[in-house]
């Protein structure tokens, strides 16, 4: 089942870097666009199906981008 994960990103992501934040995720894992968009720059929503892409998989590809990153419990 598909559902949004929240990453708190420690930088600011201005729309350019989101978007090629986003096309890392959907190139690397399969990860299609989210389906909500935050107004706070350092939040990130970004879908998952964890039988397919575990949530740690998904943080693991932000951090290698240079982005510190946390999942947030919603």
């Amino acid at each position: 089942m598909s559902r949004d994960l929240l990453l708190h990103i420690q930088e600011p992501l201005d729309a350019d870097a989101r978007r090629a934040l986003l096309a890392h995720l959907e190139r690397s894992l399969g990860l299609t666009a989210p389906s909500h968009v935050s107004a706070k720059p350092h939040l990130l929503f970004c879908p998952a199906d964890a039988d397919r892409v575990p949530p740690h998989v998904v943080l693991q590809a932000v951090r290698e981008r240079g982005y510190h990153a946390r999942l947030v419990d919603l």
